[in-house]
Protein backbone atom coordinates (compact mmCIF):
# COMPACT_ATOMS: atom_id res chain seq x y z
CA UNK A 1 0.00 0.00 0.00
CA UNK A 2 1.16 3.05 -1.07
CA UNK A 3 1.21 5.72 2.15
CA UNK A 4 2.01 9.52 2.89
CA UNK A 5 2.42 11.11 6.38
CA UNK A 6 1.08 14.59 7.27
CA UNK A 7 2.03 16.64 10.22
CA UNK A 8 3.16 19.71 11.10
CA UNK A 9 5.31 18.52 13.93
CA UNK A 10 8.62 16.99 12.70
CA UNK A 11 9.20 14.75 15.41
CA UNK A 12 5.77 13.05 15.06
CA UNK A 13 6.70 13.18 11.38
CA UNK A 14 9.67 10.89 12.25
CA UNK A 15 8.30 8.68 15.02
CA UNK A 16 5.14 7.70 12.13
CA UNK A 17 7.96 7.42 9.68
CA UNK A 18 9.48 5.09 11.63
CA UNK A 19 6.04 2.95 12.20
CA UNK A 20 5.69 2.47 8.50
CA UNK A 21 9.43 1.32 7.83
CA UNK A 22 8.93 -1.59 10.01
CA UNK A 23 5.57 -2.96 8.21
CA UNK A 24 5.99 -4.70 4.90
CA UNK A 25 2.77 -3.98 3.34
CA UNK A 26 3.36 0.08 3.43
CA UNK A 27 5.34 2.34 1.02
CA UNK A 28 6.39 5.47 2.21
CA UNK A 29 5.91 8.03 -0.72
CA UNK A 30 6.36 11.33 1.35
CA UNK A 31 6.15 13.07 4.53
CA UNK A 32 4.52 16.36 4.41
CA UNK A 33 4.25 19.57 7.14
CA UNK A 34 0.40 20.36 5.61
CA UNK A 35 -1.62 18.94 3.43
CA UNK A 36 -1.39 21.94 1.47
CA UNK A 37 2.26 20.57 0.32
CA UNK A 38 0.36 17.04 -0.09
CA UNK A 39 -2.22 17.54 -2.72
CA UNK A 40 0.06 17.62 -5.87
CA UNK A 41 0.97 14.43 -4.59
CA UNK A 42 -2.32 13.03 -3.81
CA UNK A 43 -3.40 14.61 -7.06
CA UNK A 44 -0.86 13.25 -9.36
CA UNK A 45 -0.33 9.69 -7.50
CA UNK A 46 -2.18 6.66 -7.00
CA UNK A 47 -2.07 6.82 -3.14
CA UNK A 48 -3.81 4.03 -1.23
CA UNK A 49 -3.18 5.42 2.82
CA UNK A 50 -3.01 9.16 4.39
CA UNK A 51 -1.68 8.78 7.46
CA UNK A 52 -2.31 12.75 8.95
CA UNK A 53 -2.71 14.64 11.56
CA UNK A 54 -6.10 16.87 11.89
CA UNK A 55 -4.73 20.66 13.92
CA UNK A 56 -2.39 21.79 11.76
CA UNK A 57 -1.85 25.68 9.85
CA UNK A 58 -3.27 26.42 6.51
CA UNK A 59 -5.55 23.67 6.24
CA UNK A 60 -7.07 21.06 8.87
CA UNK A 61 -6.45 17.30 8.17
CA UNK A 62 -10.61 16.74 8.16
CA UNK A 63 -10.75 19.48 5.34
CA UNK A 64 -7.97 17.83 3.12
CA UNK A 65 -9.95 14.89 3.41
CA UNK A 66 -12.68 16.59 2.19
CA UNK A 67 -11.50 18.41 -0.72
CA UNK A 68 -10.68 14.92 -2.27
CA UNK A 69 -13.00 13.46 -4.51
CA UNK A 70 -11.67 9.53 -4.63
CA UNK A 71 -10.72 9.17 -0.92
CA UNK A 72 -7.72 7.09 -0.48
CA UNK A 73 -7.99 4.91 2.80
CA UNK A 74 -7.36 7.21 6.15
CA UNK A 75 -5.86 7.20 9.74
CA UNK A 76 -5.67 10.03 11.67
CA UNK A 77 -3.62 10.87 14.26
CA UNK A 78 -4.45 13.94 17.06
CA UNK A 79 -3.69 15.08 20.51
CA UNK A 80 -7.07 16.02 20.28
CA UNK A 81 -10.51 13.88 20.87
CA UNK A 82 -12.97 16.82 19.68
CA UNK A 83 -12.22 15.99 16.02
CA UNK A 84 -13.07 12.01 16.53
CA UNK A 85 -16.85 12.52 15.58
CA UNK A 86 -15.72 14.10 12.16
CA UNK A 87 -13.18 12.05 11.69
CA UNK A 88 -15.91 8.83 11.39
CA UNK A 89 -17.95 10.41 9.49
CA UNK A 90 -15.27 11.07 7.16
CA UNK A 91 -15.19 7.30 7.22
CA UNK A 92 -11.26 7.02 8.34
CA UNK A 93 -10.09 3.55 8.66
CA UNK A 94 -8.63 4.67 12.64
CA UNK A 95 -8.54 7.42 15.33
CA UNK A 96 -5.33 7.39 17.08
CA UNK A 97 -4.91 9.99 20.07
CA UNK A 98 -0.94 11.19 20.72
CA UNK A 99 0.99 9.38 22.22
CA UNK A 100 0.41 6.05 20.22
CA UNK A 101 2.64 2.96 20.71
CA UNK A 102 3.35 1.10 18.08
CA UNK A 103 1.24 -1.74 18.29
CA UNK A 104 -1.37 0.70 18.26
CA UNK A 105 -0.96 2.20 14.77
CA UNK A 106 0.01 -1.67 13.71
CA UNK A 107 -3.68 -2.24 14.73
CA UNK A 108 -4.62 0.42 12.47
CA UNK A 109 -2.80 -0.27 9.51
CA UNK A 110 -3.55 -3.80 9.60
CA UNK A 111 -7.03 -2.35 9.27
CA UNK A 112 -6.50 -0.65 6.56
CA UNK A 113 -4.73 -3.52 4.77
CA UNK A 114 -7.56 -5.54 5.49
CA UNK A 115 -10.10 -3.14 3.91
CA UNK A 116 -7.71 -2.65 1.12
CA UNK A 117 -7.28 -5.86 0.10
CA UNK A 118 -11.00 -6.20 -0.14
CA UNK A 119 -11.85 -3.26 -2.18
CA UNK A 120 -8.89 -4.22 -4.51
CA UNK A 121 -10.66 -7.84 -4.74
CA UNK A 122 -13.73 -6.27 -5.50
CA UNK A 123 -12.42 -3.73 -8.27
CA UNK A 124 -10.49 -6.80 -9.97
CA UNK A 125 -13.46 -8.49 -10.48
CA UNK A 126 -14.78 -8.71 -14.07
CA UNK A 127 -18.51 -7.63 -12.95
CA UNK A 128 -17.60 -4.38 -10.98
CA UNK A 129 -18.70 -1.41 -12.81
CA UNK A 130 -19.29 1.66 -10.77
CA UNK A 131 -21.64 3.59 -11.73
CA UNK A 132 -21.51 6.93 -9.76
CA UNK A 133 -19.66 8.87 -7.67
CA UNK A 134 -19.88 9.89 -3.83
CA UNK A 135 -19.51 13.49 -3.18
CA UNK A 136 -19.76 15.69 0.38
CA UNK A 137 -21.08 18.72 0.42
CA UNK A 138 -23.40 20.59 2.79
CA UNK A 139 -22.47 18.28 5.40
CA UNK A 140 -23.88 15.41 3.91
CA UNK A 141 -22.38 12.53 1.82
CA UNK A 142 -24.49 12.14 -1.98
CA UNK A 143 -24.01 9.27 -4.55
CA UNK A 144 -24.36 10.79 -7.90
CA UNK A 145 -25.02 8.60 -10.37
CA UNK A 146 -23.43 9.45 -13.65
CA UNK A 147 -26.47 9.18 -15.86
CA UNK A 148 -28.29 11.88 -13.48
CA UNK A 149 -25.16 14.57 -13.92
CA UNK A 150 -26.01 17.08 -17.23
CA UNK A 151 -22.98 19.01 -16.82
CA UNK A 152 -20.43 20.13 -14.10
CA UNK A 153 -19.15 24.00 -13.47
CA UNK A 154 -15.73 24.46 -12.03
CA UNK A 155 -15.81 27.52 -9.58
CA UNK A 156 -12.16 27.98 -8.45
CA UNK A 157 -11.70 25.47 -5.62
CA UNK A 158 -15.64 24.77 -5.86
CA UNK A 159 -17.25 22.91 -8.69
CA UNK A 160 -20.96 22.44 -9.14
CA UNK A 161 -23.03 19.27 -10.18
CA UNK A 162 -25.99 19.89 -12.35
CA UNK A 163 -28.05 16.81 -12.19
CA UNK A 164 -31.62 16.07 -12.81
CA UNK A 165 -33.02 17.53 -9.84
CA UNK A 166 -31.10 20.39 -8.95
CA UNK A 167 -27.41 21.40 -8.05
CA UNK A 168 -25.00 20.21 -5.89
CA UNK A 169 -22.40 22.13 -4.52
CA UNK A 170 -18.58 20.69 -3.48
CA UNK A 171 -15.12 21.76 -2.56
CA UNK A 172 -12.86 19.85 -4.89
CA UNK A 173 -10.84 20.64 -7.80
CA UNK A 174 -12.09 19.90 -11.26
CA UNK A 175 -9.02 18.89 -12.89
CA UNK A 176 -9.15 16.14 -10.75
CA UNK A 177 -12.86 15.16 -11.12
CA UNK A 178 -11.87 15.39 -14.52
CA UNK A 179 -9.44 12.34 -14.45
CA UNK A 180 -11.61 10.49 -12.29
CA UNK A 181 -14.59 10.42 -14.78
CA UNK A 182 -15.50 7.79 -17.16
CA UNK A 183 -14.25 9.45 -20.67
CA UNK A 184 -16.74 7.70 -22.59
CA UNK A 185 -19.79 9.19 -20.61
CA UNK A 186 -17.83 12.61 -19.95
CA UNK A 187 -15.93 15.29 -21.69
CA UNK A 188 -14.22 18.74 -21.02
CA UNK A 189 -15.56 21.23 -23.32
CA UNK A 190 -13.85 24.61 -21.56
CA UNK A 191 -11.82 25.32 -18.78
CA UNK A 192 -14.97 26.10 -16.41
CA UNK A 193 -17.18 22.98 -17.56
CA UNK A 194 -17.66 18.82 -18.39
CA UNK A 195 -20.40 17.66 -19.93
CA UNK A 196 -22.20 14.61 -20.24
CA UNK A 197 -21.76 13.63 -24.12
CA UNK A 198 -24.71 11.30 -24.16
CA UNK A 199 -26.63 14.54 -23.31
CA UNK A 200 -25.70 16.42 -25.69
CA UNK A 201 -28.29 17.18 -28.57
CA UNK A 202 -26.70 19.77 -31.07
CA UNK A 203 -23.80 22.16 -31.56
CA UNK A 204 -24.36 25.74 -32.15
CA UNK A 205 -21.83 28.72 -32.73
CA UNK A 206 -19.16 27.37 -30.70
CA UNK A 207 -21.22 26.40 -27.71
CA UNK A 208 -23.12 22.54 -26.76
CA UNK A 209 -26.91 22.32 -26.62
CA UNK A 210 -28.03 19.99 -23.30
CA UNK A 211 -31.41 21.05 -23.26
CA UNK A 212 -32.11 24.23 -22.50
CA UNK A 213 -28.92 25.08 -21.43
CA UNK A 214 -26.24 26.30 -23.69
CA UNK A 215 -22.49 25.65 -22.67
CA UNK A 216 -19.41 27.06 -23.84
CA UNK A 217 -16.76 25.69 -26.17
CA UNK A 218 -13.14 26.78 -25.13
CA UNK A 219 -10.95 27.11 -28.38
CA UNK A 220 -8.28 24.93 -27.09
CA UNK A 221 -11.09 22.05 -26.56
CA UNK A 222 -13.00 22.45 -29.99
CA UNK A 223 -11.39 19.83 -31.99
CA UNK A 224 -11.31 17.21 -28.91
CA UNK A 225 -14.89 17.62 -28.29
CA UNK A 226 -16.35 17.93 -31.98
CA UNK A 227 -14.21 13.87 -32.81
CA UNK A 228 -15.48 12.53 -29.57
CA UNK A 229 -19.37 14.28 -29.47
CA UNK A 230 -20.01 13.99 -33.10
Amino acid sequence: MKCIIIDDEQLARNLVESYVKKIPFLELIGCYKSGVDALAVIEETQIDLIITDIQMPDLLGTDLIKTLTDKPLVIFTTAYQDYAIEGFELEAIDYLLKPFAFDRFLKAAKKAHELFDLRKNKIDSPEFKPDYLTVKADHKLYKILYSDIKYIEGMREYVSFHISTGRITALMSLKSLEEKLPAKHFIRCHKSFIVNKNLVSALDSGSLILGEKSIPIGQSYKEKVIEAVF
